[in-house]
Formats: structure tokens, C-alpha cells, sequence
């Protein structure tokens, strides 16, 4: 067999595994889509980046990260909490609302999906999309924002 024939099927394989890939994560991102309500959209806020966005998890299945609606994507992002929940900006990507009546339970962890972090480094927020129990999780950059921004969640979940 030729050089050039075993590349071609290297690529015919390749190409293969990359058009399952792709069909599983639209027929996944469907399945959640006609299972989760959209989130309150709203305009973006972001001035300065004060936390990463890591996941959206459903709570009954916490390896199992949301990509429908928007959720899938990591990064930058801006958490505020205001008088009608607490507003999620991120930089390219769906700005949510998650509704004061929504919401839960707030806690620490250290680690969802595929990211790790130390001890207590990650902020959890436990909310309802419609009748679905999902899990949001932030990293800040320094553990004053984390702190503050506990405290400024706590009173909206009772705690």
C-alpha cells in the first residue's frame, strides 16, 4: 500500500469520527432543548470580567454538562446580584438571568465535569429552569471576589 493511500484513509477516518462527533452534540443540544425551558435572556454588563463561567450541570446528573440554550461554553464572564436574581454577562456567548425565585442553594466545591480546582474553590449555584434542578458553577480569580460574592447570594436563598 501506498504512502499517500494510508493517508487518505488516516483522513477518511478522521473525517468519519468528526461528523459522529458533531451529529451526537446537535442530537444531544436537541434532547436538552426540548427538555429545559430558555433562561431568561438579558442585555450583556459586562464591564470587567470578575469570575469564569466553568459549567452548567443538570443536579440529578452532575457529569452531565447543559449545552442547550446556550450553556455550553466556558469563559470569561460577570456575575451581579441584583433585586431580581443574579445576572450571568459573558463575553460571546448567552447572558442569563437566574430568578431570585429560582434559586436553591449556593456552596463550594471543588471540582464539576472536567474541571478541578482547590479546596472550596469553585461557587455553586443550585437553581430551577421550569421544572428541571440545575447546577451553575463560577471560579473566581481571587478568593476576596469568591467570598464577596457569597455573601451577596446568601440572603436571596435564605441561607
Amino acid at each position: 500500500m501506498e504512502t499517500y493511500q494510508v493517508g487518505l484513509i488516516a483522513l477518511g477516518l478522521f473525517s468519519l469520527f468528526a461528523i459522529i462527533a458533531v451529529i451526537t452534540w446537535r442530537r444531544r443540544m436537541a434532547t436538552q432543548a426540548s427538555l429545559l425551558e430558555v433562561p431568561v435572556g438579558i442585555e450583556s454588563s459586562f464591564a470587567a470580567s470578575n469570575c469564569f463561567y466553568v459549567a452548567t450541570t443538570l443536579s440529578e446528573r452532575p457529569l452531565e454538562r447543559v449545552i442547550a440554550h446556550g450553556l455550553a461554553h466556558r469563559g470569561h464572564a460577570r456575575l451581579e446580584v441584583t433585586g431580581s436574581g443574579v445576572e450571568v454577562s459573558r463575553v460571546g456567548e448567552f447572558c442569563f438571568l437566574i430568578p431570585r425565585a429560582g434559586l436553591i442553594e449556593v456552596s463550594l466545591g471543588s471540582a464539576v465535569i472536567d474541571r478541578a480546582v482547590e479546596k472550596d474553590g469553585l461557587v455553586a449555584i443550585k437553581w430551577r429552569l421550569g421544572k428541571v434542578e440545575l447546577q451553575t458553577h463560577f471560579r473566581f480569580v481571587s478568593s476576596e471576589l469568591r467570598s464577596e460574592a457569597l455573601e451577596a447570594l446568601k440572603p436571596l436563598v435564605g441561607a
